[in-house]
Parts: structure tokens; sequence; C-alpha cells
């Protein structure tokens, strides 16, 4: 299961209801309206009796790009809650609530998942799977690059270019980027970023074998409109960056300006 850009900060409980979990308020009726991160708050209990029994004769694999815990300054709610429209008020609500329905899914599944790198992704659902449906979390990046054969289809190459819409510190922490910088870093190919829009931590990139960032030129264009231009502003922004030299070509002496 490939999870991320869920949009949601429910631990997963939307997905754990729709396969039959059930939660249940104070007065012990139960929930039926779909889990929110705010609604999460009112569970009292949860009872995974009712989970459909055919996941037992399932196993789980979750596709994950990043290695967020669940709680905490790297957690699922201060990092992305500011990227899915909360404010400091609502983060620490948010936050609050994880921590609240974290404790309820651990003790009625019997595991405990919070500390688990990539329990944090998608707003809580990776610690959901793996609580709820026993899920093993493996590196998004990593099975793509596995089935694909991607070390092999690199090597000997001069460059490679890869990009993100927004780069930022996350971009460093088991992306598609850093999964790419790592295997291009084994076999010695050079790697460039290209970026959408630039957030803060996006140097880290240049820490782990990214060896420039560009960033998308849309001069005058607001986000908006330049999203609307992407492929257009991609190119020309790709050609001038290798005319003027910010792309490097491989020489038999080494590097060297294009």
């Amino acid at each position: 299961i490939g999870i991320g850009g869920s949009a949601t900060n429910d631990c997963g409980c939307g997905m754990a209801q729709a396969l039959g979990v059930k939660f249940t308020k104070n007065n012990g009726g139960e929930i039926t309206e779909p889990m929110t991160g705010g609604l999460i708050a009112a569970v009292k209990a949860i009872d995974i009796g009712s989970l459909d029994e055919r996941l037992s004769r399932c196993r789980f694999t979750v596709a994950c790009d990043v290695r967020n815990p669940l709680l905490g300054p790297d957690g699922a709610s201060r990092t992305y809650g500011p990227q899915k429209g909360a404010d400091p008020e609502k983060v620490d609500i948010l936050e609050a609530n994880m921590r609240h329905i974290i404790g309820l899914i651990e003790t009625a599944a019997g595991r405990s998942v919070r500390d688990i790198p990539g329990a944090g992704a998608a707003g809580g659902l990776g610690a959901g799977l793996m609580a709820f449906l026993a899920a093993k979390p493996e590196s998004g990046i990593e099975i793509v690059m596995r089935y694909c054969r991607f070390a092999e289809k690199i090597r000997g190459a001069d460059l490679i270019i890869t990009g993100e819409g927004r780069i930022d510190a996350t971009s460093a922490c088991g992306k598609t980027i850093s999964g790419i910088a790592a295997v291009a870093r084994k076999e010695s190919v050079p790697v460039i970023a290209v970026a959408g829009i630039l957030g803060q931590g996006a140097e880290k990139l240049l820490e782990i074998g990214v060896e420039k960032i560009i960033v998308i030129e849309r001069g005058s264009l607001s986000q908006e409109q330049g999203m609307l231009q992407a492929e257009r502003l991609l190119a020309e922004t790709i050609e001038k960056a290798f005319r003027d030299g910010d792309i490097y070509r491989k020489s038999p002496k080494g590097w060297a300006n294009s």
C-alpha cells in the first residue's frame, strides 16, 4: 500500500473504520460519521474485533517516502499539518488528538507503533496500517528502484536530473530525491534536483549527494499561473541551466562546464 499526500491527520482511523473497526464515544455510542483529525478526540474506546476477517489472511507492506515518527516536532501534525493548512493553534490541537488516539489504538492492537520510522506518514496512516493491519513499512522509492533495477540502469550515466514540486528539509528524509541520490552516489553518478518551490531546509539535499538544486524560473507569473505552464517552464529552465553552465557535463578529464 502506497501512502502519502493524504491531506488527512487521523492516524489511519478513517481507513480502519472503513475496514470494520468500531470507534465509540464516552456515552458508548458508535461513531458512524467518517473519522477526522478532530473527531478522533471524541473516541473513548476502539473495537478491532469487527475488523474484516479476510484481512487476517493478508500480509501488507507500506510503501512510504518519509521516516517521521507519529508524534513530536518531527511527527505528523507538526511536520505536515502546516502544509495542509493548519495554523499553530490547530497544529497543537491535532497533536493532542493524535497523542490521545494512538494510546487507544496501541492498546486495542496490542503493539506499539508510534516511534517506528514512517508512523507519521500520510497524517499517521503509517501508524494506523502498522497497528491495525500489522503492516511492515518499507521505503517507497526503494521498492520502486528495486523493481525497475534502477542501479543497473544508471550505471555509466553522466548525469541524473530529478526533482520535486517543493523541495524542503523533508525531501532529504526518504523521499524520491534522497533515494535516487543514495544509489547514484554508490554508482558515482552526479545528481541535480529541480524544484518548483524551495522551502526551509532544502540545502540538506546537498549533504546527501545532490550536487545542485535549480529552481524553475517563472518570471512575473504567479505560482498558480506557473503551475499551469509547468512543462514549458521546466524545459526552459533546464535548457538555460545547460547553456549558462549551471549544469555540468562529464569529460575524459572529469567534470567541466558545459
